[in-house]
């Protein structure tokens, strides 16, 4: 017969491995993302927006470049969700109440990372200054906005320095519904320019106006990422970004991912 003190060691022990045992456990179901997520898969949609070519739109081929890297990505770890088109800012305010599971392609901004959670870039591009023809506004450095006006459609975000200087009354910001809506008050010299990403300039400007009476500053105003976002009112949704992010670099590592980009960017041409 054993020692008591020996038996409780063996007890103690015993316990320890089963700690470790159950600890184990959890972290293989953590690693196991998409069997937790997949709970999701017929509960909530990801939503995006309309006139973003060739990155998302419901006329565009699979519904533009960024729906199909987003699909793809969730695929590549066994999820499937829809998409629904509708209103930048009804979709974003969606995601946030937790309506939808997330939306995309989005800049990251101070006030969206304390609302939502962002993916690892989807991919990074270069922001330009769409200028009037006829404003004599020439674009160095964000100081060179001061006392000029802006156009950004409802639910766009600008870089932090135009928000702030709108915010001090040194900018002025115009907020149509749309994006053509920009290009069209830009192109007339109602507004002093607009600030997007160069494809999807250059096919609202070719979608909408013609291009004399447009044009483009020499310096971009700067390179960023594009991203999914997610609720985070959905506790599940950690859970989710982790399974997605391993589904894009699964789709980076393979090539697959560069040769949807140059699908549809020879689509947009």
């Amino acid at each position: 017969m054993l020692a008591r003190g020996n038996l409780v060691g063996r007890i103690r022990g015993q316990r320890t491995r089963v700690k470790r045992a159950i600890l184990a456990a959890l972290m293989l179901v953590a690693a196991a993302v998409p069997v937790r997520a997949a709970l999701l898969d017929s509960g909530l949609d990801l939503v995006t927006g309309n006139d973003f070519a060739p990155f998302t739109g419901e006329t565009l081929p699979q519904g533009g470049m960024l729906t199909e890297v987003v699909l793809s990505a969730f695929k590549a770890v066994g999820l499937s969700y829809e998409v629904r088109f509708m209103p930048w800012k009804r979709g974003y305010d969606g995601v946030v109440a937790g309506k939808y599971l997330g939306s995309f392609p989005y800049v990251r901004t101070p006030e969206r990372e304390s609302e939502v959670l962002f993916s690892d870039p989807l991919m990074e591009v270069r922001q330009l200054v769409y200028l009037s023809a006829r404003t004599p506004m020439e674009f160095h450095t964000p100081r060179d906005f001061k006392g000029r006006s802006v156009c950004a459609p409802v639910g766009y975000a600008l870089p932090t320095e135009l928000t702030a200087m709108i915010a001090t009354g040194d900018l002025v910001r115009e907020s149509p519904a749309d994006l053509p809506a920009c290009v069209r008050m830009v192109a007339t010299d109602r507004v002093d320019a607009f600030i997007i990403d160069e494809f999807t300039g250059q096919a609202a400007v070719a979608n909408v106006v013609a291009e004399r009476d447009i044009r483009v500053s020499d310096q971009p105003y700067a390179r960023v990422g594009q991203h999914l976002v997610l609720s985070r009112a959905n506790p599940e949704a950690p859970a989710v970004m982790a399974a997605f992010n391993s589904g894009l670099k699964k789709l980076k590592e393979s090539g697959a991912f560069d040769e949807i980009v140059k699908r549809h960017l020879g689509h947009s041409r």
